[in-house]
């Protein structure tokens, strides 16, 4: 019966002109064109038809009942007819409860409801309430299915846009589950640092509402002396759990979160990240486990890939907030003129919107991503794409020029500058951008400085971001408008489709707007054109890219002979590394046959040969050669030879290969010694350049705890006719990517091959003495103390601060609470954001230990 009325509706003419005058008038309010004038019956009709619609189990329908009502409550509010409240009907029998708030006169209207109107929301209301902490939330349909599965203990594999809401499920679900005998260790892997810091912050500070002790969060990876806590969240990447699993024997968590799980597919670390799974599952078979990614098409790739025949598949769902796409046409260059576009939702249907003059020549690329979002933009929060962190910085500084003359630096913004000086530098172009409402993010800034600029977005301090594709890597950063102009993701690749669509969902921040736009600049210009691509995609394992798709370059990698083509090398070799240690193991056939290479086959009967043939020269016991498994088996070997030709050589000989503490004044030489080697070896660089020796220097800089605005004064006064921008971009890249990233890869295998060497030669004594440099390179600390506070969750800029105010540098984590506890905050000195995250973490940790 109503399934008829709703195609009725539909099938009307009169609905869908009106529909699109209703559209058309929105975006033009949107961006400040005008307008044809609307009736008050318009608006009557449009909503009465928006809730006939909302009834409809067809996601066109209710895509369009979403979009009509909120386009006519915003174009007519709630002045001579009671939209609130309608709106309201409309939201409510689209299961869309957590956008009642996004309006405080919606989200108040119940009370007016007529009765029959009322019940009927009660009636889907208490269909999708779930009660946390003895209080009543009420969710999406898509929500509310996610929950049942978590609480019913189903294996699930997700895929859901960015705005579906996942994340607020997840994070009730692990207070539940800890508040109870179903879950009491869980581990919670995202793909990137950035992550470790965005969701360990955010589950702080949803444990921090709830009632009764909360548990430890956990981020940096337990030594083997230390005891597993009772109940916690292990917030690490793959790589990080991996050294936790590799620690901790009795490591077995109940529960496995996957977030981005997409990312199997992802080179070296897609392959590190499925045998951590695998790892995780051998560990405890009856854990629970949930693979979240956006648009993907294959689900049933995750229970194939882990030999699971129970994950329950949730595909792609309609999002709770609706995008426009926007085509934005250059008509005059000179005169900055554009005509403006719309393609609805990307289905193709495009209609005209507006012409409009932006003020300002268009002729280049930069010009027109600064001076577009600058006039489309307005006041609201808006991301515009840059193809590259230079890019990024050029965008924020003219920006920046063109609000010079506007409002004073509010205290947030002076606060989040006063913090960008401390965690780079006081020459930094954020310090001056933030001041007015603009800033940038890119993957090799501080983590923390990146947390307290998507924090200032989110909170509306920021009017303005200029991000490049780290926006991609689970980042939630939602805004009002993002910008972009011929998107590439590395240089000279155009962005995929499944990548835009991605992206694109960010547009639109549910609780603050019903809908976001998404202007597409010089469309028709573009290398690619990724509205016409599709929204999802298949994930291919990097795995069984590597078997299947480049098996030649995999046999060339077995067989240690050079590889030629476009082939990732590094996937190669820790698909290598697995396969070898499978080998090793007996248990290759198992993890060839999820890749649909069966025991038998011409492939698998030519891999475990070439397999047994590399047996033969690499002698290395499968567990050593799995410790560090991006580095191929083969350059292990040789390394560890060179190492053993040493040990053979006597204790004395043998005590020259451990490395220094960093505290240690030949520390900088053994660092040099030891890259050296590591240069030569595993990478084939020529060391006669010495790059090894600076890479040395900047380790030990970075693991004695010295503030990186003093390191990169250092390196502007060693390049003193340089660009100062960037040589402090230059200098992040070197601590991201060569010291936080190839030195930890480097020295952690030099240090498990020196282990595994010293053992052999019954000298335990001297491998026991070995210090912790990987960890030291990646968190940038050597004192336990430091050590100890950035395992609180305090950030390296703020932890070094404590560590300096500390006589003791050996605390322990229980005791340098209870330091930092018994310590006046004002007496401290730390700036606003500072102190701020001083204050969370005792907050949380006090309860805790309490």
């Amino acid at each position: 019966m109503m399934q008829e009325l709703v195609d009725k509706v539909w099938g009307n003419t009169k609905f869908h002109t009106a529909f699109r005058n209703i559209e058309l008038a929105w975006l033009r309010r949107e961006i400040v064109a005008p307008s044809d004038d609307l009736r008050i019956d318009d608006a009557n009709r449009m909503m009465r038809a928006a809730a006939i619609l909302a009834c409809s189990v067809k996601h066109e329908h209710r895509r369009a009942a979403f979009r009509a009502a909120t386009c006519t409550y915003e174009l007519f509010g709630a002045n001579e007819l009671p939209l609130d409240q309608a709106l309201r009907v409309v939201l409510s029998r689209l299961g869309n409860f957590p956008s009642f708030g996004t309006r405080e006169d919606v989200d108040s209207a119940g009370s007016l409801l007529p009765a029959a109107l009322s019940a009927e929301e009660i009636a889907v209301a208490e269909r999708q309430r779930v009660v946390v902490d003895d209080q009543d939330i009420y969710l999406t349909d898509f929500q509310h299915r996610l929950w049942s599965g978590l609480t019913a203990r189903k294996r699930i594999a997700l895929a859901a846009p960015t705005s579906a809401g996942k994340s607020f499920v997840l994070q009730n679900y692990l207070a539940t589950a800890l508040g109870s005998a179903t879950a009491t260790s869980i581990v919670y892997i995202v793909p990137t640092r950035a992550l470790i810091a965005q969701v360990a912050e955010d589950l702080m500070a949803h444990f921090a509402k709830l009632s009764g002790s909360r548990p430890e969060i956990i981020t940096v990876p337990l030594d083997a002396d230390e005891d597993l806590p009772k109940r916690a969240v292990f917030v690490m990447t793959q790589e990080r759990v991996q050294l936790s699993l590799s620690a901790q024997p009795k490591f077995r968590p109940d529960l496995v979160i996957v977030d981005e799980a997409h990312s199997i597919t992802e080179g070296s670390r897609g392959v590190v990240l499925q045998w951590v799974i695998d790892d995780l599952l051998r560990r405890n078979p009856y854990s629970q486990i949930l693979f979240a990614s956006p648009m993907i098409r294959n689900l049933s790739v995750f229970g194939r890939l882990f030999g699971l025949t129970d994950v329950v598949e949730f595909p792609s769902v309609e999002p709770t907030v609706s995008q426009n796409f926007l085509l934005v046409d250059i008509a005059s260059a000179t005169k900055g003129r554009v005509n403006i576009r719309s393609a609805g939702e990307g289905n193709g249907d495009v209609f005209d919107v507006a012409v409009l003059d932006v003020g300002q020549t268009l002729a280049s690329r930069l010009d027109k991503l600064v001076h577009i979002p600058a006039r489309l933009g307005g006041t609201q929060s808006s991301i515009i794409y840059a193809n590259g962190a230079a890019e990024a910085e050029k965008i924020a500084m003219q920006l920046l020029d063109l609000r010079l003359d506007e409002e004073a630096s509010t205290e947030q913004r002076d606060a989040l500058a006063a913090l960008a000086r401390e965690a780079v530098h006081p020459n930094y172009a954020l310090v001056e951008c933030v001041k007015r409402g603009i800033a940038f993010h890119y993957s090799n800034m501080p983590a923390q400085l990146r947390r307290a600029v998507e924090q200032s977005v989110s909170d509306g301090d920021i009017d303005f971001l200029a991000c490049t594709s780290t926006l991609l890597q689970g980042v939630n950063l939602p805004a009002k408008n993002l910008f972009m102009c011929a998107p590439e993701k590395g240089k000279g690749k155009p962005l995929e489709s499944t990548d835009f669509w991605n992206l694109s969902g960010r547009a639109g921040r549910l609780r603050k707007e019903f809908q976001g736009n998404i202007f597409l600049i010089d469309y028709g210009k573009w290398k690619k054109k990724p509205l016409d691509g599709p929204k999802d995609t298949d994930v291919v394992p990097a795995i069984e890219t590597s078997v299947l798709q480049n098996s030649a370059e995999l046999l060339n990698v077995i067989a240690d002979e050079a590889v030629t083509g476009d082939a990732d090398i590094s996937a190669l070799e820790t698909s290598f590394v697995r396969l070898f240690s499978d080998h090793k193991k007996g248990e290759l056939a198992v993890t060839l046959d999820k890749l649909g290479v069966f025991r038998g086959s011409d492939q698998f009967l030519t891999i475990s040969s070439a397999l047994t043939a590399a047996a033969a020269s690499v002698t290395l016991p499968a567990d050593v050669i799995k410790r560090t498994p991006n580095v191929s088996a083969h350059r292990q070997q040789r390394l560890y030879s060179r190492l053993q030709a040493v040990i053979d050589q006597g204790r004395e000989h043998a005590r020259l290969l451990i490395p220094a503490h960093p505290r240690e004044s030949e520390a900088f030489q053994s660092y040099a010694d030891i890259l050296e080697l590591c240069h030569e070896v595993i990478l084939g660089y020529d060391t006669t350049k010495g790059l090894h020796r600076f890479h040395a220097l900047m380790a030990l800089k970075w693991m004695r705890g010295m503030p990186l605005p003093q390191i990169i004064d250092e390196q502007i006064n060693r390049k003193t006719d340089g660009n100062q921008q960037k040589i402090i971009r230059d200098t992040l890249d070197i601590i991201e990517k060569e010291i936080r990233f190839q030195a930890v890869r480097l020295i952690g295998c030099y240090n498990s091959l020196l282990v595994f060497g010293l053992d052999v030669a019954g000298m335990v004594d001297m491998a026991s003495s070995i210090p912790s440099i990987p960890l030291y390179l990646e968190i940038g600390a050597s004192d336990r103390t430091m050590i100890s506070f950035i395992s609180l969750g305090l950030s390296r800029v703020t932890a070094m601060k404590l560590n300096d105010l500390s006589a003791r540098k050996d605390l322990d984590v229980t005791q340098a609470l209870r330091w930092l506890s018994s310590r006046p905050m004002d007496a401290l000195g730390l700036s606003p954001l500072l102190r701020k995250e001083v204050e969370t973490v005792v907050a949380a940790n006090v309860q805790f230990s309490a």
